[in-house]
């Protein structure tokens, strides 16, 4: 019910709108023809101001539009200010008429007399107060400007109510208000004192309301208040140089661009239009000034007659012509959007800075930075996601702002992704901009990659440091707790039996006995420790000769240990330390495994020198390992040792059944 009669309001109002420019059209149209009727010698320049035109101009398109968005305040107050335009513009007509053929005109004239008077105050005071606190939705920006509106209306009312009931504006001929309240005229004079500073501080306020809303708002409202912001401008410069009645015709584009922003009708990018002004103006005026110096030129040398010599000048007008537009749009296209025209210059821009950083990092966030300086755009951002590290993330701008996406791919994988901003203005990016930033994001997918592998590098560094450590704690304790309480010990009970073999020489036998099973045992722990960081038999026997040896004895004496065959090729004898260790220790690891777990009857193990990598492969006829079992410490561990020197290590099922263990060991370390 509340709805209906709120459109019921709404359709009462559009109709009163309407009616209301109607009647005023009306009387416009009565004052412009007593305009005509006046003589020649005695009618005023009634189209020296903009009132005959903009009144009907704003009348039309506020009540036209409220039909089409009923109850706008923007066009109802549209309609107002045409309504009063027309009304005075009409009134000027129709008193300089009236008041022309004798000294005592009819009461209409006298009453178009009286109207001239404080129509204009309702009409341009609310143009210039009230319309731009309220545009373009017709709500303030926020409560905090309701004293500002509340004061427009009152300075409104207040100017109203004065201009049409006093004499504070006498202007000269005119003739003297009928109503006129009497009033001192110190009294005018101070209120005309109070009243002068406050119109314009209120449109000053009126205008940065404007640009508030401007900065808050979004794409669309910016471009809605651009509309009109480049009319205004338009006719301000028609106002200083052009002549009467251009300036005049001008001041059209205001209410067309008024309503044009307010019913969002086909609105077009304001960008556009005002790249095409700069241009145009740009290059009449470099035409203008070729023009005149070839002229002045041989005008001055004043060898030819004038036709000549404009020919001449046309001549090299129309020679320039072409450069000079290509150079000027070039120049305006860098101007409102960076280099986007010039695709080639971005992608070296962004190549350089790549080229020059000194790692990944700060590679990133230098090409973010050019990229926002080169395609003007508002926020550019970057992340790269990294696996087991949190996403490395450079920006520029608010990063809210950046909606649309474009993945960092490299090869098969995504390594991250980059944000951009559309224009201020724009709802979207152009089909230019985004083929541009397509190519960027594949530059910046190398980036990308390279920031992960020097993640991974930094990771490893880590994990060896961490591992050195941990390997220099575990053999301090075993020498500390293990080694140095037996050598101890066995120092100990030879001094005591070296006391003993001059007085008690049968006492000093078992201390020597006991002397010597600790040193044995001193001995054992000391060969473990050194097995642990480097089996001897690799010293001996070569890593094809260690695991032959140790491979059979994994289980000695036990019934059923399965039949191992072990065998290489290539060069294995002058292999790196580190790749021999890694090399014995994964194919251990992996016979244990078939031995203990998988229950393999059948072991081959295959080693092979091939240049640049050793490859190990080692199948048993096991019962395999199935694809959902959690890896162990023991598969871990051997992967592990793989990606330490930057090599593989995979773990599948062999043909036939059983499990498949393949590593590749590189013999330069990390590649």
């Amino acid at each position: 019910m509340f709805r209906e009669r709120g459109a019921q309001r709404g359709r009462a109002a559009t109709v009163a709108a309407r009616l209301s420019a109607v009647a005023a059209m009306g009387w416009l149209a009565a004052g412009l023809v007593a305009h005509v009727a006046t003589p020649a010698a005695q009618r005023p320049d009634l189209f020296g101001s903009p009132e005959p035109l903009i009144g009907p101009a704003m009348a039309i398109v506020g009540a036209v539009l409220l039909g089409r968005v009923p109850g706008h305040r923007v066009l109802q107050l549209m309609t107002v200010i045409g309504c009063f335009a027309c009304v005075y513009a009409g009134s000027a007509g129709l008193a300089v008429y009236g008041f022309t053929g004798g000294d005592d005109p009819a009461l209409v004239f006298r009453i178009a007399a009286w109207l001239t008077l404080w129509t204009w105050v309702p009409s341009f005071v609310s143009f210039a107060t009230l319309l731009p606190l309220i545009f373009p939705d017709g709500r303030l920006v926020s409560r905090r400007w309701r004293p500002v509106a509340i004061t427009a209306l009152t300075l409104i009312a207040t100017m109203s109510l004065l201009t049409a009931f006093t004499d504070i504006q006498p202007e000269g001929d005119q003739p003297p208000n009928p109503v006129a309240i009497s009033l001192p005229r110190p009294v005018l004079d101070a209120v005309q004192t109070v009243l002068d500073p406050v119109l314009p501080a209120l449109a000053l306020l009126g205008l940065a309301s404007l640009v508030l809303r401007f900065r808050r708002t979004d794409p669309q409202g910016r471009r809605q208040i651009a509309w009109v912001g480049y009319a205004l401008a338009l006719a301000t410069l028609a106002a200083f140089v052009a002549p009467p009645p251009v300036n005049v015709l001008v001041t059209l584009t205001v209410p067309l661009a008024i309503g044009l922003a307010v019913v969002r009708y086909r609105l077009f990018g304001i960008d556009v239009v005002l790249n095409r002004t700069l241009v145009g103006t740009a290059l009449l005026a470099c035409s203008a000034l070729v023009y005149i110096a070839v002229v002045g030129w041989l005008g001055g040398l004043a060898g030819a007659p004038d036709s000549v010599i404009g020919f001449i000048g046309a001549v090299s007008v129309a020679a320039v012509f072409h450069p000079l537009y290509v150079r000027i749009q070039r120049a305006v296209d860098r101007l409102l959007h960076g280099s986007r025209g010039d695709p080639y210059r971005v992608l070296g821009r962004v190549t350089e800075v790549l080229r020059d950083a000194a790692s990944p990092r700060p590679a990133l966030a230098g090409a973010v930075a050019a990229m926002a300086a080169d395609l003007k755009l508002p926020a550019v951002s970057v992340r790269v996601d990294r696996p087991e590290a949190s996403p490395v993330v450079e920006s520029v701008g608010e990063q809210a702002l950046a909606v649309h996406a474009f993945p960092l791919q490299w090869h098969d994988d995504v390594v991250g992704t980059l944000h951009v901003a559309h224009r201020a203005g724009t709802d979207r990016l152009d089909p230019v901009d985004e083929s541009l930033l397509a190519d960027l994001a594949t530059q910046l997918a190398a980036v990308g990659f390279a920031l992960r592998l020097a993640t991974d590098l930094e990771r490893s560094r880590d994990g060896l440091v961490t591992a050195r450590e941990e390997e220099r704690r575990r053999i301090r304790r075993d020498l500390h707790d293990g080694l140095g309480p037996q050598l101890a010990s066995a120092v100990m009970a030879l001094d005591v039996a070296a006391r003993a073999l001059g007085q008690e020489p049968a006492r000093a036998v078992p201390l020597v006995t006991t002397a010597r099973e600790q040193l044995q045992d001193a001995v054992a722990d000391v060969r473990r420790i050194v097995h642990d960081l480097r089996p001897p038999a690799l010293d001996d026997l070569g890593l094809l000769g260690a695991l032959q040896a140790t491979g059979p004895g994994l289980l000695p004496g036990r019934d059923g240990a399965p039949q191992i065959r072990i065998s290489g090729s290539g060069e294995l004898s002058e292999l790196p330390a580190a790749v021999e260790v890694a090399a014995f220790r994964i194919t251990q690891e992996a016979m244990t495994n078939a031995i203990r777990h998988a229950g393999a009857e059948h072991i081959t193990v295959r080693l092979a020198g091939e240049g640049a990598s050793v490859g190990i492969e080692v199948v048993d006829d096991g019962r395999g390992c199935p694809g959902d079992a959690p890896a162990g410490l023991g598969l871990q561990s051997m992967r592990d040792r793989a990606a330490e020197l930057g090599g593989t290590c995979r773990i599948s099922d062999a043909p036939g059944g059983g499990t498949r263990v393949t590593a590749v060991l590189p013999l330069g370390g990390n590649p």
